[in-house]
């Protein structure tokens, strides 16, 4: 897919508006609110893409240098900072001209944008799940990676299954309010499982791949949260993906949380497939959700049951202190 975006730069994108430069770096380390993650590194065969991208189209000519156009494919870690502005500023000082304070004002203005967009969306997440709660409706929690957000890559299928009625939601952009994190993790921190709402230990020792530490904790979130249900997405059998196939499907098994996968969607043409899938998931979320509602039903009447023994007890024990009063006013010493 990044051979066909670059080159839809540079034979469409191009002709219509001339670019200057193709910046798509090699991301090594991406930033992570995994908590106790022994690393946060990038997927290889991601992060090594743009050179894949730039021997493609430098193989008989350096396409790039005849249409004018720099292709920036350096080395990034965005986990640590000093190394990450320096490495921006040995990228971009030589096309800009820009100072090493500007390089430092251009990270602190990316970096609130990107902080202001994650605030921005998590928010939204937030309040389209209390909106299922409120409803006892089904949404979709995608386990997946980034490039799954890509129409060409997963084939459509969020856009189905949000046509069908259910949110579908990104392990990206889940929402981590406190209330809602104490809701669904606090016992476990409390009792010494997890050292904190976001960390993986318990369940992924092998927590050094950003994206797999992720759909983890992602899968976990599921598993606690009785409005979501999990739907898996994996492509090229993923070499990341393949040893947590059975990390994920214990945490949601454990749970009794709606469970479905897609995990052979390159192999061959799935439109029809895929489609059929989408039936079978649909009616299984209906049923779902109708076991939902029933436990809501039973909760509603557990509670009024409930709201009206206390009033009776209240009553009651109104009426013996209103005895007591009265038998004490009438002792005589």
């Amino acid at each position: 897919m990044a051979l066909s975006h670059v080159h839809n730069l540079l034979f469409v994108k191009h002709k219509r508006a001339p670019l200057d430069c193709i910046f798509f770096p090699m991301i090594e380390v991406v930033p992570s609110r995994i908590a106790a993650a022994r690393a946060t590194n990038a997927c290889p065969t991601v992060s090594l893409t743009p050179q894949t991208v730039r021997a493609a189209f430098t193989k008989d000519s350096d396409l790039f240098t005849e249409m004018g156009v720099r292709y920036l494919d350096g080395l990034l870690d965005m986990e640590d900072e000093p190394l990450f502005r320096r490495q921006m500023f040995d990228m971009w000082e030589g096309v800009l001209g820009l100072s090493w304070e500007e390089n430092e004002r251009a990270i602190a203005a990316g970096r609130e944008t990107l902080a202001e967009y994650d605030r921005t969306v998590r928010a939204a997440a937030r309040e389209a799940l209390d909106a299922l709660e409120r409803d006892n409706r089904l949404g979709i929690l995608l386990l997946g990676r980034p490039y799954h957000h890509d129409p060409g890559l997963n084939h459509g299928i969020p856009e189905e299954l949000q046509k069908l009625g259910y949110p579908v939601f990104s392990q990206s952009t889940l929402p981590i309010d406190d209330d809602l994190l104490e809701r669904l993790f606090g016992e476990e921190v409390r009792a010494g499982v997890i050292s904190h709402p976001l960390d993986i230990s318990d369940v992924w020792k092998h927590s050094t791949a950003a994206s797999s530490n992720l759909k983890i904790w992602a899968a976990k979130f599921a598993a606690r949260h009785p409005n979501l249900v999990a739907v898996e997405l994996s492509n090229f059998k993923c070499g990341h993906d393949a040893p947590i196939y059975a990390t994920i499907e214990e945490i949601i098994d454990r749970s009794s949380t709606p469970y479905f996968g897609f995990k052979d969607i390159d192999e061959n043409k799935p439109v029809g497939a895929i489609k059929l899938r989408l039936e079978t998931i649909d009616y299984s979320l209906k049923r779902a959700r109708e076991s939902l509602l029933q436990r809501g039903r039973q909760t509603e009447r557990v509670e009024k049951w409930l709201a009206g023994y206390e009033q009776r007890l209240r009553r009651q024990l109104g009426a013996e202190l209103d005895a007591d009063d009265s038998s004490s006013q009438g002792i005589t010493l």
